[in-house]
């Protein structure tokens, strides 16, 4: 059975769960971790879960290149806590995940620096590099997902959930997906 991973940031509605339930009723097996602070984030990056899923979605919002990070009290951050929305500067320094397909719904988080960041370690990453409606990311998540369970492979998958529509068209990925190292 494979697994997956969905990382659940604040207010993107009922969007995480609604994935989760489509997935489960599809025969993966589904974790959520709800971020609510930075480290949370870093320490998926990093691979400090006991969980080891083969697929990761991050449900969350993003703006120009970054993905949007809870804002905490100045009082409640640690030490050396990121207080800052994540970029590709961020995910560099912290992804030590390896070999995982990633999809993230947040807007705007396909941009080049950010798939090249997230796309080391033999890791694929697809996201949207403009804005998307949500229900539309949403549709192309389990379009992904559904196609993929037809004995599709993840570039049939992929072909098949962006080209859907206008919308979808925004969902880009890394060359690792076409030509794995």
């Amino acid at each position: 059975m494979k697994k997956v991973l969905i990382i659940a940031f604040d207010n993107t509605g009922l969007e995480y769960l609604s994935l989760r339930q489509v997935l489960e009723s599809f025969g993966f097996s589904v974790l959520i971790k709800y971020i609510g602070r930075p480290n949370h984030f870093t320490e998926v990056l990093e691979g400090k879960m006991e969980f080891d899923p083969d697929y990761i979605i991050i449900s969350c919002h993003g703006e120009e290149g970054k993905i949007i990070m809870p804002v905490l009290a100045m009082s409640i951050y640690t030490g050396n806590e990121p207080r800052t929305d994540f970029s590709d500067k961020e995910i560099s320094q912290y992804l030590k995940i390896k070999n995982k397909i990633i999809i993230n719904t947040g807007c705007m988080t396909g941009t080049e620096d950010m798939l090249l960041s997230f796309s080391r370690n033999q890791n694929v990453y697809i996201a949207p590099n403009n804005y998307i409606e949500g229900s539309s990311a949403l549709f192309f998540v389990i379009n992904f997902f559904y196609i993929l369970t037809q004995n599709n492979n993840v570039i049939q998958s992929f072909e098949s959930a962006k080209n859907y529509d206008k919308e979808t068209m925004v969902f880009v990925t890394s060359n690792n997906l076409y030509f794995p190292r």
